[in-house]
């Protein structure tokens, strides 16, 4: 296993890390039936071969991701790692939640105390929460208490926001989300190299985007990875893109198997820092621009269509949507549309009363795209 320093801590990270928000279930549609055997045999497999650190959030998995993983790491195998995890910060409704999210999560995780801890999806709603409620001083409060050791946020906004948010703290780390199709969203590689300029550790979710770049791979972009001077799979081409960039301290992914554990586990053995040549990223730029053409819809996550007045989750439904014909993901879409939009949120609650269209700077037609993609996302 290769290893990487995390930002100026001193202490070193598996440049692979477990992801606890894909655990394998045991009932398709119900994420809070998470598959124990399995989970805690990927688990212990993964730590036994050098992964030194989970990742987890209070929301995962129905709000059960922290008790399952509190079970399978107390035998033996939570001094061994790195423990991770996310306050919810869009659930803190006054000054005193922090600290009650907190300990339920301490309870949850069967620990004394928590390593590395996130202020989990920051945006620009929930950063004026964290204003609002005095989160900073809650941080303070539980490193200076050595109840958490690293303190460190979660992104998914806009460049701007993130550095402003990167300027705002003396942060440990961030985790972003970065791959090589959404190299330039969100805070994308010019955030990844922002605040790395900063000190501070960059941690990677989404590497392999859910799983999409390696599953159901187009023809076109298999044919544009076998052109690779690499013999790999789709998920490792993937990997090597984020893993060749030095300022990554370590990568999460959100393994299902224990396959893919032992795959991810192999090519985490090798040191992929500065190893990919100019040609080599002529294909992954091939690639991305494969997958981007076969976009349904010009969305770009600005959030102008929020809030909706009756409560349409508008972006997310339109990013599933996209997912389904970019990735020959359908199946993915309607399960995450199934499991994850609420049917109070979801998009045949649009009354078309045309608000959003009106505020939309890609001038999408809202209504008639919500209308195609409820249709699509419940069909069988």
């Amino acid at each position: 296993m290769i290893y990487n320093k995390f930002g100026q801590t001193g202490i070193e990270l598996s440049q692979l890390g477990i992801g606890a928000m894909r655990f394998p279930l045991t009932e398709e549609y119900d994420p809070t039936k998470i598959d124990e055997v399995k989970v805690t045999e990927m688990l212990h497999y993964a730590i036994d071969n050098g992964v030194n650190i989970v990742d987890n959030a209070y929301v995962y998995h129905g709000q059960t991701s922290e008790i399952f993983p509190g079970k399978a790491l107390k035998v033996g195998y939570r001094q061994k790692i790195h423990l991770a995890t996310k306050l919810p910060v869009w659930l803190v409704k006054s000054k005193d939640d922090p600290v009650k999210y907190f300990e339920e999560q301490l309870r949850r995780l069967q620990t004394d105390f928590i390593d590395m801890y996130l202020l989990h999806g920051l945006n620009k709603n929930s950063w004026k929460s964290v204003q609002e409620h005095d989160i900073m001083p809650f941080l303070d409060w539980v490193l200076e208490t050595g109840k958490i050791r690293y303190a460190g946020f979660s992104f998914h906004d806009e460049p701007p926001l993130f550095e402003e948010i990167v300027d705002a703290y003396p942060w440990t780390f961030c985790l972003i989300q970065l791959n090589y199709v959404d190299d330039q969203d969100q805070a994308g590689l010019e955030g990844l190299e922002y605040a790395h300029k900063k000190g501070l550790a960059v941690m990677v979710m989404e590497p392999l985007r859910g799983g999409k770049l390696a599953n159901h791979v187009p023809a076109e972009v298999l044919e544009t990875i076998q052109r690779s001077q690499w013999k790999q799979t789709p998920a490792q081409f993937a990997l090597r893109w984020v893993w060749n960039r030095p300022e990554v301290s370590c990568v999460l992914s959100g393994m299902s198997t224990l396959d893919q554990v032992k795959e991810n586990i192999g090519f985490a053995c090798v040191d992929h820092k500065n190893t990919i040549p100019g040609k080599e990223l002529e294909l992954y730029a091939r690639a991305k621009e494969i997958y981007r053409s076969r976009t349904k819809v010009n969305c770009t996550h600005c959030g102008y269509c929020l809030p909706c007045a009756q409560k349409v989750a508008i972006p997310y439904i339109l990013e599933l949507y996209n997912d389904a014909y970019m990735f020959d993901a359908a199946r993915d879409s309607r399960w995450s549309y199934r499991v994850f939009v609420k049917p109070e949120n979801r998009a045949d609650q649009c009354t078309e009363c045309g608000e959003c269209e009106d505020k939309c700077p890609q001038q999408i037609p809202i209504a008639d795209t919500l209308r195609a993609a409820h249709d699509m996302l419940t069909s069988e």
